[in-house]
């Protein structure tokens, strides 16, 4: 069964219309259910997804207005149980031992939700959490999303970078001191010597101070760090992102589809439910939900 996940739309107020390329894969007839994470907006973007499946199930996100949208869902394939909800409740946004929290009180196998606006999928705790980020790409407050583990690595080079600094400063000097202490020796000595002997004592001097410079500038690129190589740089923004789930009993292949650079990139991941975790009802048949029945514009 193929499931189509998508979400974080916002149309028409922070995009104009799903991208082209998308509206070309969403093709009628090949997708027999949708889940929408929330952030639909306007009934004209609901019922184009109904023409693109007619099983359509919608959460509802802090920008939908439809008071018929549930704030979340509950669905049954059995063996999975998959929840959803729009993702806006969960602080902080994107967090997974949230996520987890709201996974394990739902009894949910996977757990479907957006608002982050960023792809992601992972698996923990034996349970599958997919977001299908933003089919337009659209603005979000919260991007982009930063977590713990970014910042800690970020002030950990920023530590690594002022001792490297901070070391080199000392080589420099500790190189600078040989230098000085042969000028010193030189002038000592040419003001015991006869003027007879200053031009060649002059010489002398010269030489020790330009190898002292050299041997000092040597420790000094020695020192020096190499320049890490350039990072690819982050996105300027959303990634018009969603996900596609083809579910075969405990077993469901995720395909997210991107738009990169105007291209579509094809993602896929797999996830099997362990049957000794969160098991479905005993008398669960076909497809089901626990929320939102009948929910209409």
């Amino acid at each position: 069964m193929l499931v189509l996940v998508i979400g974080d739309l916002h149309l028409p107020f922070r995009a104009h219309d799903l991208p082209a390329k998308f509206r070309k894969l969403l093709v009628p007839g090949k997708i027999q259910q949708i889940i929408c994470t929330g952030n639909v907006c306007d009934k004209e973007t609901y019922d184009y997804l109904r023409t693109v499946a007619g099983d359509v199930h919608v959460v509802r996100g802090d920008y939908d207005e439809n008071p018929h949208f549930p704030t979340s869902l509950l669905l049954h394939h059995p063996p999975l149980r998959i929840g959803v909800l729009h993702g806006h409740q969960v602080v902080p946004a994107g967090d997974a031992d949230a996520l987890a929290g709201l996974a394990r009180a739902m009894d949910a196998d996977i757990l479907l939700s957006g608002h982050t606006h960023r792809f992601e999928a992972f698996e923990s705790g034996g349970r599958f959490f997919v977001n299908p980020g933003s089919a337009t790409g659209a603005w979000s407050a919260v991007w982009p999303i930063r977590d713990a583990a970014d910042e800690a690595a970020e002030a950990e080079k920023a530590e690594a970078d002022a001792k490297k600094k901070e070391g080199a400063a000392k080589d420099e000097k500790s190189a600078e001191a040989p230098a000085a202490k042969a000028e010193a020796s030189d002038a000592d000595a040419k003001g015991s010597g006869s003027a007879k002997d200053a031009p060649a004592k002059e010489d002398t001097k010269a030489t020790a101070a330009a190898t002292g410079a050299a041997k000092a500038e040597e420790k000094k690129d020695a020192a020096t760090p190499a320049a890490p190589p350039a990072e690819p740089k982050a996105a300027a923004g959303p990634v018009p992102s969603f996900a596609l789930l083809d579910i075969q009993g405990a077993v469901v292949v995720t395909y997210v589809y991107q738009l990169i650079d105007g291209d579509v990139k094809v993602e896929k991941i797999e996830y099997r439910k362990r049957m000794d975790s969160t098991a479905a009802p005993a008398n669960g048949t076909g497809t089901a939900y626990e929320a939102g029945i009948g929910v209409r514009y």
